[in-house]
């Protein structure tokens, strides 16, 4: 049977992993222009007039 520790480890390790690549997938769209800048003139995406 794995100790309650080692369990507990590997959830973090699990955890840690996702907000990884959460972070990892923010980050890359928007390197590639994917974000919002608040400025509904330069978005693509608002339909605000």
């Amino acid at each position: 049977m794995i100790p309650p520790m080692i369990g507990n480890l590997i959830v973090i390790a699990a955890l840690v992993a996702v907000a990884a690549l959460a972070v990892r997938s923010i980050w890359k769209g928007h390197k590639k222009g994917g974000h919002c800048g608040g400025d509904c003139g330069q978005c693509g995406g608002c339909h605000h007039k």
